[in-house]
């Protein structure tokens, strides 16, 4: 009869101990980058923002090979 009495006391002290001991939740380590972005588009949606690279800053040369009817966006394919 002690000894399970014992034992829930015990439990119940360590489950103290630990509940005591965790770390609060502290909002200012929260990350507000999306809340920004999506105060920034508020208003209008619709603004086209990429993370495209600028294709103008590098020269790739000529294009070598023959057109071909196929295109994927704004790049038409060559056939080598």
């Amino acid at each position: 009869m002690k000894g399970p009495l014992l034992f829930t006391a015990a439990l119940i002290i360590l489950g103290f101990v630990l509940w005591k001991n965790t770390e609060r939740f502290q909002p200012e380590f929260l990350d507000k980058a999306q809340v920004k972005k999506t105060v920034a588009v508020e208003n209008s949606a619709y603004a086209q923002r990429t993370n495209h690279m600028d294709h103008s800053a590098y020269s790739m040369g000529p294009i070598e090979g023959t057109p071909s009817p196929f295109q994927v966006n704004q790049y038409r394919a060559h056939i080598q």
